[in-house]
């Protein structure tokens, strides 16, 4: 704590206390006519002194002065009510002040050992040279020193007290700080954007980075690689005049490109043998890699049939042009997490919406509908509307369905577990085909964790439902600091063969998975069965 008592709540009640037990003390000394008049008027005037120098300057609470001025003032005391008569002293109550400034200055350590020193050094001399009978100088020693020790631990226990709720009003502080600037980082953020000439859209930014490239020189190919959120793949987000896979393994990327991403420095001309680079026909090329805040975001490849065909000017102009475009695409794809995450926020605010408005509308439309059945004179009518109200039915019962899986959650007293059990067996009943889940004695993890691996599991089994009728099949287990889902499906048409390009709902649930530190990988196990992990490291906290 730097600073003096005037700078603390304390100084108030130290300087009331101080001139209290002056005031006490010359009120006693005056009433007490069998003592010395003498003593007594130069204690009390010592005392009044200090108080008053005190109360002008407060003792300084910072570590190096602190001791000395605590011994100093107990000191001063002891002395003045030594000199007056020890315990029968009428200034005997001043001593406490020493003993609260020290509580409140530094705890109850250092407070209960200026009472007991106190303590010590006036009962001492008091049974040596008193007149007084053993047994009141026994009892006033008894009595003074435990007043003594109850008021150095009162002040301690104050200081504590002060301490936490001054702590905790600083977190509190802090808090509203934080989100102050991330307030006002937002609504700059916001301004930027609207004024920014390169879009905050990733395709668009993709389009861009490909069309700029494309005018510093003649070209045959260009190819925007960009790595995969979690695991060592690399997506072909862009590519013109050849025609690539949608993702490479690190170690199928051509050597140059390899040890671009090993160590990413500058623009890197390359003379290339045949099938040596992207494209089986390209003799030369030129790598550049896409760094924006210390991190590799992306590779840009450019090729060419014929050799030599790129300039150390060429190197020196993409550099250049590397920064630029690095910090678009790296904006790109942090907004895209963003959207991600007010999306799904935007859809459990709209469902809540449709199910108060929509739901309840069109359960009273059934109602009016079985009402008309009931009024309807001709058969043909009445078929007609039987008709009608079977249809209606059916489809308040897949709103209500899509409804309750929408706004279906993982909570703080909501588990996964018992989110993805809830949800399976809806599933289950809707569709007459298995949907389970199995787990065994599992702990919980952070609540944003867990969200977002129920995300995962409720896009894979949606995703697998809209291409038809499927048997679900989960796993799921979790020790509280690592954790594996695992989903398998029997749809057709769930043919991921080409890959997870940007946009798709693969290619959304790896990003969302990336950002609490967990992969996603999918795969077919045998022809027509399909299964879809997630696995999270225990290595990595929740955000």
């Amino acid at each position: 704590m730097a600073g003096g008592v005037g700078s603390t709540p304390f100084r108030p009640p130290i300087t009331a206390l101080r001139w209290g037990a002056v005031a006490l003390g010359l009120v006693l000394a005056a009433t007490g006519a069998s003592r010395p008049t003498g003593p007594m008027a130069a204690g009390g005037l010592v005392l009044i002194g200090y108080a008053t120098l005190r109360t002008a300057r407060p003792i300084p609470l910072h570590e190096r002065s602190l001791r000395t001025s605590s011994l100093a003032e107990a000191g001063l005391h002891l002395a003045v009510v030594a000199a007056t008569g020890f315990w029968e002293s009428p200034y005997v109550v001043s001593l406490l002040t020493a003993v609260v400034v020290v509580g409140f200055a530094r705890g109850f350590n250092a407070a209960l050992r200026i009472a007991a020193a106190s303590a010590i050094a006036l009962a001492v001399p008091y049974h040596l040279l008193s007149t007084t009978s053993s047994d009141r100088a026994v009892a006033l020693t008894f009595q003074w020193s435990t007043e003594l020790l109850l008021v150095a631990a009162i002040a301690g226990y104050a200081r504590r007290f002060w301490v936490e709720v001054d702590e905790r009003h600083h977190r509190d502080l802090d808090r509203i700080d934080r989100l102050a600037e991330a307030n006002t980082l937002l609504t700059s953020l916001h301004e930027v954007a609207q004024a920014l000439p390169t879009s905050l859209d990733l395709d668009q930014a993709l389009d861009s980075v490909v069309a700029r490239a494309r005018t510093f020189c003649d070209l045959r190919t260009v190819v925007v690689l960009l790595p995969e959120d979690a695991g060592p793949g690399w997506t072909v987000a862009r590519q013109s005049g050849a025609r690539l896979p949608a993702r490479f393994e690190l170690d199928a990327l051509p050597s140059p490109l390899v040890a671009l991403v090993a160590a990413p420095a500058r623009a890197r001309r390359v003379e290339l043998a045949e099938s040596e680079g992207l494209v089986g026909r390209s003799r030369s090329a030129l790598y550049v890699p896409l760094g924006a805040r210390d991190q590799l975001v992306g590779l840009l490849a450019l090729e060419h049939d014929r050799p030599r065909w790129f300039s150390a000017r060429d190197a020196e102009v993409l550099d250049g042009f590397a920064e630029g475009a690095a910090l678009a695409l790296d904006n790109a794809r942090r907004f895209g997490t963003l959207r991600t995450v007010s999306v799904d926020e935007e859809r459990s605010r709209i469902a809540g919406q449709l199910h108060d408005h929509v739901g309840q509308s069109l359960a009273c439309l059934a109602f009016e509908v079985d009402l008309l059945v009931r009024q309807a004179n001709s058969d043909e009518l009445r078929d007609g509307l039987e008709h009608l109200r079977d249809g209606l039915r059916s489809v308040i019962g897949d709103i209500r369905d899509t409804l309750s899986d929408l706004r279906t959650e993982v909570t703080e007293d909501r588990g996964l577990v018992e989110t993805a059990e809830a949800f399976l067996a809806r599933v289950h009943q809707r569709s007459g085909r298995p949907a389970v889940l199995h787990h065994g004695p599992c702990q919980r993890l952070p609540l944003a964790q867990e969200r977002v691996l129920w995300r995962v599991l409720y896009e894979t089994v949606n995703q697998s439902l809209r291409r038809g009728d499927c048997t679900v099949e989960a796993w799921w287990t979790c020790d509280g600091r690592s954790a594996e889902l695992e989903v398998t499906t029997d749809v057709d048409g769930f043919d991921l063969h080409e890959g997870a390009p940007p946009g798709s709902w693969v290619h959304a649930l790896r990003e969302a998975a990336a950002g609490i530190g967990a992969r996603v990988e999918i795969e077919e196990l045998v022809e027509g069965a399909w299964q879809l992990r997630c696995s999270l490291a225990g290595s990595r906290t929740a955000p």
